[in-house]
């Protein structure tokens, strides 16, 4: 199935909660293209984290090679996924998706390394992301103008694009 998929380099980002992490689980057994969950490479299981010359090495070593998918934001290390990418999956869903989708989620979860609970700062910086983040993002796209963006405003969408490539 996944010769068919013609992206080799897949970056994943968006909002938390809206489904990153799940697409990108389907579209690498789908594409049979090897996942990077970047929660898991930052966060450690005691909950501290990577310093940012340290979790972009990480990220460095994984583009060093010619096949993945990176899901996560980390807007420090993002225009270096974006720059070596073959395409963009971007989920631009709307908050109160994404509030929901953290909420149901599993504490203990296999794409980041420790259990981390919903705390006021994390709500608080998935009500600010259409305000705040969006647009950082948005410049960074604008800043690549042959870059090939694949933008999701629903779960929906993602099912029917997830539908399309396994066809």
């Amino acid at each position: 199935m996944g010769q068919s998929f013609p992206y080799k380099k897949v970056v994943v980002i968006g909002c938390c909660g809206a489904g990153k992490s799940t697409f990108s689980k389907q579209l690498a057994q789908i594409s049979d293209l090897p996942l990077y969950h970047l929660d898991n490479i930052y966060w450690k299981p005691d909950q501290s984290h990577l310093k940012h010359r340290a979790f972009l090495k990480e990220q460095r070593k994984i583009m060093r090679t010619d096949r993945w998918i990176m899901d996560g934001n980390y807007g420090k290390t993002m225009m270096h996924r974006l720059k070596r990418c073959d395409i963009v999956y971007f989920f631009d869903l709307p908050t109160a998706d994404c509030l929901q989708g953290v909420m149901k989620r599993d504490k203990k979860r296999n794409d980041i390394a420790c259990e981390l609970e919903p705390n006021e700062d994390f709500l608080n910086y998935i009500k600010s992301f259409q305000e705040k983040t969006r647009p950082a993002i948005l410049l960074r796209f604008s800043k690549l103008p042959n870059l090939n963006i694949i933008t999701f405003q629903s779960h929906e969408e993602i099912d029917r694009y997830l539908h399309s490539i396994t066809i």
